[in-house]
């Protein structure tokens, strides 16, 4: 399975090795009213990739502080329980126990 997966990955990094050879051109990027600059198109594709994944993490990062802390509160009810548990059991299992009466009667 490991082998399946490498060779997946080696092809997916072919295939972006190739789409940044071919597109090696300059392009004229206009970022503000009168400001240009000329980048090949590769890299104007991957600064705008790169842009698009922070903004995604930024987007998903309050809801990933959301599950953290449900999982938290879970894992806090869950030990209670636990421990509540361990404690009836332990209490169950407690047996007087009573010292044996000697049959030797001289």
């Amino acid at each position: 399975m490991k082998i399946i997966y490498t060779l997946i990955k080696i092809v997916v990094l072919l295939g972006f090795l190739l789409l940044a050879v071919s597109n090696t051109q300059l392009i004229a990027f206009n970022y503000l009213p009168g400001q240009m600059v000329n980048l090949p198109l590769i890299v104007l594709l991957l600064i705008f990739f790169i842009i698009g994944a922070v903004f995604g993490v930024f987007a998903m990062f309050g809801r990933l502080l959301r599950l953290r802390s449900q999982v938290n509160q879970l894992q806090n009810q869950l030990n209670k329980q636990a421990k509540a548990a361990s404690q009836t059991v332990h209490a169950e299992n407690v047996v007087t126990v009573k010292p044996a009466e000697s049959s030797n009667t001289k």
